[in-house]
């Protein structure tokens, strides 16, 4: 504990070229508890009246009497002049705030800011925690090097994670340290994650994800819903009407169980799905979309005890309907598959590009196409296509 301030000098007041950046070094004699004497320097500098750096170092004297305080001021003063000469480089005073600042610490922030306004999607959120938690988390911002990137990826292939699993961890590690300058105020050098995010790529260590085409086969439907009635008893998820309540819309499981009552229209067949994920943007992408088919129906059956027509939990409707297709026997199959199952009936039923593309939240073909699995040959039918679709309404 230091104890009464003595005698206080300044090093004076000066400005850089530009004039709009005054920094001032004080030192301070302090008498210590223990009777020895310290020299504590501080080092303010402002920009616009704004304070941009204040640190302070001290120095205790090395023995009793003026020749051994007489040092440690010379070292209070070495070391404030030092400094201040340092923060005037471009960029120095960014890079004082990054020292000790590791990367846990900066995703801290990053969840922190960011969910003052919207929640992480669930997925971006799990990979930013396994970030968080690795060895690379530990490491300082200014030490985060790409030889610490690359080793990262090494050792998640050491557990056997899939490369396309692993590109999610550089792409939002990528998101942490670009946007840094916004939620922390700190620039943040990227250029050793660029060259790391090429050398990956080029390795094949990392890669765009696999893009799947599985489709629901002869009697999994049938097993599936045999297998949710047979657990209706004990389980509160009506795992039956989702599963065909996401084939009948095409609705993804997180859409699904953010929908509310309030925001269905069942005069007109439609309810509003909010915030429905677009990459281009991420809040308010709200969308009406038709309930086709029994869609409908399937909600008008679900009892009203919440603001959410399916007030569950998208993870446990992923961990019941996970183990309904386990019991079953079924292989490879996940809840996505049925938004890809729901949009390839409608185009087998007829429906245009578009109405597909109103009913899925699709913006472009080049993203619909995917799951159409349509052939050429597919196209000669027996029956005209303008008698197919004539008066056609819904189709279902």
């Amino acid at each position: 504990m230091l104890g009464k301030v003595l005698a206080r000098c300044y090093l004076g007041a000066s400005k850089n070229r530009d004039s709009t950046f005054p920094h001032m070094a004080s030192i301070i004699r302090l008498q210590n508890k223990d009777g020895s004497v310290s020299y504590q320097a501080q080092v303010r500098l402002k920009r616009g009246g704004k304070l941009l750096l204040n640190e302070s170092r001290s120095f205790l004297a090395a023995g009793v009497g003026l020749r051994a305080e007489a040092q440690a001021k010379r070292l209070a003063e070495e070391w404030a002049a030092l400094l201040t000469e340092k923060m005037r480089e471009q960029g120095a005073i960014a890079q004082r705030k990054l020292k000790g600042l590791t990367l846990k610490d900066l995703i801290s922030k990053y969840i922190e800011f960011f969910e003052k306004d919207k929640h992480l999607w669930a997925s971006k959120r799990s990979v930013l925690n396994v970030l968080a938690r690795s060895p690379m988390a530990d490491v300082a911002i200014l030490e985060l090097t790409a030889d610490k990137i690359i080793d990262h990826v090494r050792h998640r292939r050491s557990f056997g994670v899939k490369p396309q699993s692993i590109q999610l961890d550089i792409i939002y590690l990528g998101c942490v340290l670009k946007e840094a300058k916004l939620f922390a105020k700190l620039d943040v050098d990227i250029a050793q994650y660029s060259l790391a995010n090429e050398y990956l790529k080029e390795k094949g260590m990392i890669c765009g994800s696999v893009e799947r085409e599985r489709r629901l086969q002869d009697s999994e439907l049938g097993l599936i819903l045999a297998g949710a009635k047979a657990t209706e008893h004990f389980r509160q998820i009506p795992i039956a009407d989702l599963v065909r309540f996401a084939i009948e819309t095409t609705m993804r499981r997180s859409e699904i169980t953010r929908l509310q009552w309030s925001d269905l229209n069942e005069k007109n067949r439609t309810i509003l799905i909010r915030d429905r994920k677009d990459p281009k943007k991420k809040i308010g992408n709200d969308q009406t979309v038709p309930l086709l088919g029994a869609s409908l129906g399937i909600i008008q059956v679900q009892p009203r005890t919440s603001d959410f027509i399916f007030p569950y939990k998208s993870e446990s409707v992923g961990v019941a309907f996970r183990g309904i297709v386990s019991k079953a026997g079924i292989q490879d199959l996940h809840f996505h598959d049925l938004r890809h199952e729901g949009i390839s009936r409608l185009f087998e039923q007829g429906y245009q590009i578009q109405e597909v593309a109103l009913v899925s939240g699709h913006k472009s073909w080049k993203n619909l196409k995917r799951y159409t699995q349509l052939r050429a040959v597919d196209l000669h039918r027996v029956i005209p296509l303008v008698v197919a679709i004539e008066g056609r309404g819904d189709r279902r």
